[in-house]
């Protein structure tokens, strides 16, 4: 499939081959009428020849038999020469009036041009007899001023068919380019087509059809407007709404933990600030995601990322409670300046993740020259084995594509035995 196609050059190509055919066909048909039209001049010479000397033949005038230059007349077909007979035997019992031709070419070239034309003519006379009247027509005779009329004609034909061609073509030129004009006009207003133009009235693009695939292209772009708009309006809602029971969770529990001394107590409450501060993480995303302005200018400040990794870990710690895990992390003290907020967001995803699908195995964690390497490996025989499990894919890494995507950060995430490997680098 040719991918280069363009529409101008397959109207172009389609054009000039039906232009063609036309001229060919145009010009077979002209020659098809000239040489018909010959015959039928011929045959209309004959027809007023024979019928002079059949009237006064039928009326007992006696006749002179037709025999000049042009015709050559015999009654009875005894007294038709050997070649006539050759040719047209049908025309020996003739009970009324036929007229034949028959064209003779040179040896071998069935398509040339003939070497001679015979013409007959055969009346049926009232005593019974039957008059022939023939007319031969030799190409050696008329050879010069057949090549001349020849000639004549290419001259007349071929430039004909030469006009025509160019006529067409600049026809076809000037329809492709008041129709190409507004399809350019289309696909310009397309590419610039965003949200926030979207409801701008659409341009006049000359023709319905273009029209109305504008009107369906603001159709779909006012759909896709409208889901985001209700995405976002329900990210930031569920976000809001959700800021206050957790700040209500949080508060409860530092109470309680102040008034209770009950080791079972503590451990209950410890789930619940580890619930509150999962979904304290959870909305902070949802909710950062969600601002409409993608070129918002971001708060950039002095960030030790060695600093906000060992926050992390301690803050995931309890997802290594009853496992079997060994944690190893080489962390250079780095200060870098970036975006605090995506960044802690991306990290505490990636780690809670890892931590998370580890059930027996290692968690190595590098940072060095900028780049952050986090990968987890289960040693164990586990239920992430499943080639069919979705594992490491959960929401907190879909969120993390999207922040990646959103910061222009470099980021790999893929699968190694019994485990995955994260990589981002902040350069």
């Amino acid at each position: 499939m040719n991918n280069n196609k363009t529409l101008r050059k397959y109207v172009i190509t389609a054009h000039s081959i039906i232009a063609c055919m036309v001229v060919l066909i145009y010009t077979a048909l002209v020659n098809i009428y000239f040489v018909n039209g010959l015959d039928e001049g011929n045959f209309q010479d004959l027809h007023l020849e024979a019928k002079s000397f059949t009237q006064a033949y039928n009326n007992n005038k006696q006749p002179e038999i037709p025999n000049s230059i042009h015709f050559k007349g015999f009654i009875n077909w005894q007294s038709v020469p050997a070649q006539i007979k050759k040719y047209f035997p049908e025309l020996e019992f003739a009970s009324q009036l036929q007229m034949h031709s028959k064209r003779l070419n040179l040896e071998g070239l069935p398509m040339s041009w003939p070497e001679q034309v015979i013409f007959v003519l055969a009346q049926p006379l009232n005593d019974g007899n039957i008059f022939y009247l023939t007319r031969q027509i030799d190409i050696e005779t008329y050879q010069a001023l057949s090549k001349n009329n020849i000639k004549n004609m290419f001259k007349l034909t071929w430039p004909l068919a030469l006009l025509f061609l160019i006529i067409m073509h600049l026809y076809v030129h000037f329809i492709l380019k008041r129709t190409m004009r507004p399809l350019h006009h289309l696909g310009t207003w397309i590419d610039n087509l965003t949200l926030n133009n979207v409801t701008d009235p659409i341009p006049d693009f000359e023709f319905n059809e273009l029209k109305k695939i504008a009107f369906q292209q603001q159709k779909a772009m006012l759909r896709i407007s409208d889901v985001l708009d209700k995405e976002q309006a329900f990210l930031r809602h569920a976000s809001h709404e959700l800021r206050t029971p957790i700040a209500v969770v949080k508060s409860n529990a530092q109470l309680m933990e102040r008034r209770e001394d009950n080791p079972k107590n503590q451990t209950s409450i410890e789930r619940i600030k580890r619930a509150a501060l999962n979904m304290q993480h959870m909305t902070e995303t949802l909710l950062w995601l969600s601002r409409e302005d993608e070129n918002e200018k971001l708060i950039i400040s002095d960030i030790n990322i060695s600093d906000m990794i060992k926050h992390l870990l301690e803050d995931n710690q309890y997802l290594l409670q009853g496992k079997t895990v060994e944690l190893n992390f080489e962390i250079d003290e780095l200060t870098l300046k970036l975006a605090p907020t995506p960044c802690r967001l991306i990290l505490n995803n990636i780690i809670r993740n890892a931590f998370q699908y580890t059930a027996q195995g290692n968690i190595n964690i590098y940072f060095e020259s900028k780049i952050l390497i986090i990968e987890n490996i289960n040693t164990g025989k586990t239920e992430f084995e499943s080639e069919n499990s979705d594992y490491g894919y959960g929401l907190g890494l879909q969120l993390v594509d999207k922040i990646i995507r959103k910061m222009n950060w470099q980021y790999e995430n893929k699968q190694i035995l019994g485990g995955r490997k994260v990589t981002i680098d902040f350069r």
